[in-house]
Order: structure tokens, then sequence, then C-alpha cells
């Protein structure tokens, strides 16, 4: 997995900021619904990126083997860092954050409301409450959303603020825009490790506050746009800013810049949003094409990558002081960047006695890998026999004979 997220961070960091730039830059030459839709160039990307190619198939069914001395015997106490378990650990307390946060405004006191017919119709299906610690709507949930408004909403705003503020929302539940949310913020929680998408996050949902706004606000008259942004404001001004990852009234930076995009609100010229397009379909062909060109060929025969470091196991304190011999058959590949991956032990004599330190050793190698055509090649299906041995050189005979390779690893 930690392999797959490193892979991925040329082309996700590069798609990032060329959202981050389009959406600070490029919002009043190509509107906000424009630069909204937009943002599917990130999972798109990340999907040209991975499309399905082949790899090295290792036909070779030779097993290497490498004898490990008692030399390298130690006490079974070592603390050995896991970017493994450091990145689950980061992804796991965003999703936990977040969860906390939606779990917060579901647990907020609410009564039913009651919604006048002068304001505009809203789906039979979709609840909506009143609540104390709210400063504005919110549309609340994912696959059942409700919508939550202010207990004093009828008396806070005036009838044409409470339309266009129910507006908003509507927009946001007819596009399906929390389930949005929800992708985005997995994204973050798989890359939480480059800040870049810490700064997406914020603008993809800046971005998608303005595309609501502009949809609300699309054909009405200049009167109808500062009783709207009157609205924001009071809004912002009562916000309690309660703890969450995102809160769009809250925010006072994206507050501002959506009063702003309201004031400046110009239509777009169709041949800037053709452009876009084009861009965008020439941004995803390129990664697809540069993920073709690295797609590597099944060869029967596949050349062996170069060891470069290769880190002897420790000899268990435990079978050392008993005196148990065995060994440990490995399958492991060899990533493009030559450090293994997909370490599986096949079989193991005695099992259980040497199976940790031998995964924890072979995890450790790296190789200078194959390459083909200028490109370093992912290699598949090697296997590796670790002989645990208290005197080797009563094996001298058998190993010559067998063609054991014998490493001695200096410490």
């Amino acid at each position: 997995m930690i392999n797959w997220l490193l892979e991925q961070q040329l082309v996700f960091s590069l798609l990032l900021l060329f959202m981050i730039t389009i959406e600070t830059k490029g919002i009043h030459k190509l509107g906000s619904t424009t630069v909204y839709a937009l943002w599917i160039l990130v999972p798109l990307g990340l999907l040209a990126n991975n499309l399905p190619q082949d790899v090295i198939t290792v036909s070779d069914t030779s097993i290497y083997r490498h004898i490990v001395n008692l030399d390298t015997a130690t006490v079974d106490q070592t603390f050995n860092i896991s970017w493994a378990w450091l990145w689950a650990l980061g992804c796991g307390a965003i999703l936990y954050i977040a969860g906390l946060s939606q779990l917060k405004i579901h647990q907020l006191p609410r009564t039913p409301a009651q919604i006048h017919n002068k304001h505009r119709s809203l789906p039979n299906k979709l609840p909506v409450y009143t609540s104390s610690n709210l400063s504005g709507p919110i549309l609340s949930g994912v696959f059942k959303p409700e919508l939550l408004l202010p207990q004093e909403f009828h008396s806070q705003f005036s009838v044409r603020q409470q339309q266009l503020m129910l507006a908003h929302e509507l927009v946001h539940y007819q596009r399906k825009d929390n389930l949005y949310n929800l992708l985005a913020l997995i994204l973050v929680a798989l890359f939480w490790f480059n800040p870049l998408s810490w700064l997406a996050y914020r603008a993809f949902r800046r971005s998608q506050e303005l595309a609501c706004d502009a949809t609300v606000l699309r054909n009405l008259a200049q009167k109808d746009k500062i009783t709207y942004s009157k609205a924001l404001v009071k809004c912002a001004e009562h916000s309690l800013h309660s703890f969450s990852i995102y809160s769009p009234y809250g925010e006072k930076s994206s507050m501002q810049k959506r009063i702003k995009n309201i004031q400046n609100n110009r239509s777009v010229k169709p041949v800037m949003i053709g452009l876009a397009l084009a861009l965008s379909t020439s941004l995803i062909a390129g990664v697809a094409l540069a993920n073709m060109a690295e797609t590597s060929h099944k060869v029967k025969q596949a050349f062996m990558a170069t060891p470069v470091i290769r880190i002897e196991p420790k000899y268990p304190q435990k079978a050392a002081q008993n005196g148990i011999e065995g060994s440990v058959i490995l399958q492991f590949d060899i990533t493009k960047d030559g450090s293994t991956d997909n370490i599986e032990v096949i079989e193991s004599f005695p099992q259980r006695i040497f199976d940790k330190e031998s995964v924890i050793a072979l995890e450790q190698w790296q190789y200078k890998p194959r390459i083909q055509g200028g490109k370093a090649q992912i290699q598949t299906g090697l296997q590796v026999q670790l002989d645990f041995r208290l005197d080797p050189n009563k094996h001298e005979q058998s190993a010559s004979t067998s063609k054991i390779e014998k490493i001695k690893v200096q410490h």
C-alpha cells in the first residue's frame, strides 16, 4: 500500500496544483460551476495513472538460498518503525475526526420544522429540522440527507433570504454534494502526508459553495444578490465555529470569496469553457499515455534484479539457546524502485520459529531493478530460502554441491 501511495505522488500533486491554481486564478474566467466540475480531473487522473498493465512474470522456479549464521543472534527486543502503521494511524485519525464531526451534527437537539408555502417547495423525502445550535442551514448526511435550520430561521432572516438559502441547500441535495465531499475526504485520508491534499480539499469545498451560489443566483436581479449576500454575512457573524474539518459559514476567507464572487459575477465565454475542456482532456490523456509507456511485457525468462542491500536476519535468541536450526522459504516481488513487496512465507521448518525475523530482514532488502527499454520493471514471484545454521562449517560440503549462496553480513 505504501509503495502504491508513493507511486501516485507525482501525478496526484500535479493534479492538485493544477486545480488549486484554477480555483484561485481562473474562477472569474471559467466560472464557479465550470471550476467545480473540473475537480473530477483528480479521481480521473488517478484512475488513468493506474490503468491495468502487465508485469514481468518470473518463470524461473529456482529457489535462491542464503545461510544465516549464529553470529547475528541478538536479543529479540528491537524497535522497528513501520511506515505502513504510521500511515494507517494518520488515515484513521482523519476518518475518526470526520466521523466525530458528523456525529456531533447528528446528535444536535432538533425539532421537526414547518416550511411555509411561501418558500420554495422541498422534496417530501428530505426531512427538515430546526436546532438552536446552528447559525445557518446545513445539509447533513450522505445516504439519508437531512436539512437542519437555525431555530430562529424564520425570524432571523427575511422571507426572500429564506427562499434563497433553502434554494442553496436544495442544489447541494440535488447534486449529491455530500457524497462527493465524502469521496474527497477519503482522498485526503489516503494522502494525508501530502500538504497539497489539505489545500486542495479546502479549495474543493470553497468551489462547491461558489458553484451553488452561482446556480441559485443565475438570472436573478442585483437586488436578490445583495439580499443573499447579507444573509451570508449574518450566518458568518452568528457562526458557532464548531469543531469540524470544514464549515461553510465559519471560515472567514471562504465567506469573503463567496461574497466577492457574487458581486463580480460575470457571464462565462463559451470559448473559455471549451479551452478548459481541451486542456483537461489533454492532461488526462497525457497521464494515461505516460502510464502505458511504463507498461512492462511478459517474458519467458526474466533477468534477475541486482541486489544492492541485503540485511542478514537475526538468529532468534531462544532458538539459538535451544540448539534449533531451520529454514524459511519466502516469496516476494521487486518493485520499480528496487524495494521488496508482497512478502509471503511459503514454507518454514520448524513452523513460525524463524518466520518473523526472515520477513523483517527481507523487507529491508534493496535491489537495482531490472531495466527494459530504459524503464524500471516490476518483477514478481521471486523466492528465497533462508537457512538458519548454528554451525555453518559442517554444511560447507553440502553447500558447495548444492550451489547454496553464502552471504556474510558484518554488523
